[in-house]
């Protein structure tokens, strides 16, 4: 059986174990620490997760944990990709004219990405990341999804010689943002992949429709706390560098990473105040086993980046697989830690955030799990 096979049988399965993503959640409660996500936290996100097709569930999925805020609140974030059942709601949706201008948007990508000889489709392949905000917007309503695509293998290597694959992508956000072309935002974000290093690579790029316009870039690949100080400077960051290199070095010293990314905010006036330091222990991006975090989580704790109740909440998510019996039939529930990022600004490190996810995949027809496990 191919992996394509595989997803369409749990997408298949999926169909008749729920009616959105919000009661997917409600089935996996016993699995989502009330410390994490509770109360009105948990209540909201359900209401923005009742938003997506429960066909979302055969993609990675996850959320993502505010570990210095006391309130068990997290935001919603989903993988949608193209040919699969999600893609063809959103399609079917767009043509018969039931969609709404952001679902529209998303519909657009993807029958841009559908095609063969599309310039975008090789670049980031065929998936995007969905971010879901779960708080209100200032108006009340619900904020649209902020949309990220994903530079297949090395697609946008630092080497400076990949400036027109990443304006397409810049493109394609700004009109999957409902936005103006602006040639000032678009230069401003070649100038900072010209001041990349050989050895990193751009690994996502993304934009929220509903928040103040920027484009937001991912550059992975930095192993010495120097090279990530010395980027920044080069890039134009108006913080001060020598507080992330100080931050990174707690963690270079104890060997606790593999490699970590930088999170830009780029505008039309340059690279803004804010940026995110991620930290990943292993080249596999998707860990279930803690022992490769317990690094991490450690000098989180030591330095008092995160509330220790809920430090000891994201160590328990990593427990591995778990076999459950749905409605369907039985099922493999796989939790994981992605990374964990540091929110960096003028004061230092003002936040840490835990990326969680979880992995659903049915058993085949003729026996055994549809894909393999993540270690």
């Amino acid at each position: 059986m191919s992996i394509r096979e595989d997803w369409i049988t749990t997408e298949k399965w999926l169909l008749r174990q729920a009616n959105s993503m919000g009661e997917l959640l409600v089935q996996i409660r016993p699995h989502i620490s009330p410390l994490l996500i509770g109360g009105e936290g948990w209540e909201r996100l359900l209401e923005r997760a009742g938003e997506s097709p429960a066909t979302m569930a055969a993609f990675p999925f996850g959320f993502e944990l505010p570990l210095r805020d006391p309130r068990p609140t997290a935001d919603f974030g989903v993988s949608l990709v193209g040919e699969s059942r999600t893609a063809a709601f959103y399609q079917e949706r767009n043509r018969s004219g039931q969609a709404g201008p952001s679902a529209a948007r998303l519909a657009g990508l993807l029958d841009e990405t559908d095609r063969e000889d599309s310039f975008l489709r090789g670049v980031v392949g065929r998936k995007m990341l969905l971010e879901y905000d779960v708080d209100p917007a200032p108006d009340g309503g619900r904020p649209d999804p902020g949309v990220f695509l994903y530079p297949v293998e090395d697609a946008i290597a630092g080497d400076g010689r990949r400036v027109r694959e990443l304006g397409v992508v810049h493109d394609a956000l700004v009109r999957a943002c409902g936005w103006s072309p602006d040639a000032a935002e678009r230069q401003q974000l070649e100038d900072v992949y010209r001041r990349l290093n050989p050895y990193t690579l751009v690994r996502a790029v993304g934009a929220f429709p509903s928040r103040s316009r920027a484009i937001r870039i991912a550059v992975t690949g930095f192993t010495k706390a120097r090279d990530v100080a010395a980027f920044l400077d080069r890039a134009g960051w108006p913080g001060d560098s020598t507080v992330v290199a100080t931050t990174a070095s707690y963690f270079e010293e104890r060997a606790a990473f593999a490699y970590m990314g930088v999170h830009l905010d780029v505008d039309s006036g340059g690279v803004g105040p804010s940026l995110g330091l991620s930290l990943f222990p292993n080249d596999n991006e998707w860990l279930k086993d803690i022992r490769h975090w317990t690094g991490i989580i450690d000098v989180i704790a030591e330095q008092g980046y995160a509330l220790p109740e809920k430090l000891t909440e994201l160590a328990n998510w990593s427990t591995g697989s778990t076999t459950l019996f749905g409605r369907s039939g039985p099922f493999m529930l796989v939790r994981g830690i992605h990374h964990i990022k540091l929110v960096i600004g003028g004061e230092g490190v003002e936040q840490a955030k835990g990326y969680v996810f979880f992995l659903m995949m049915c058993a085949r027809p003729n026996g055994g799990i549809v894909a393999k496990e993540t270690t």
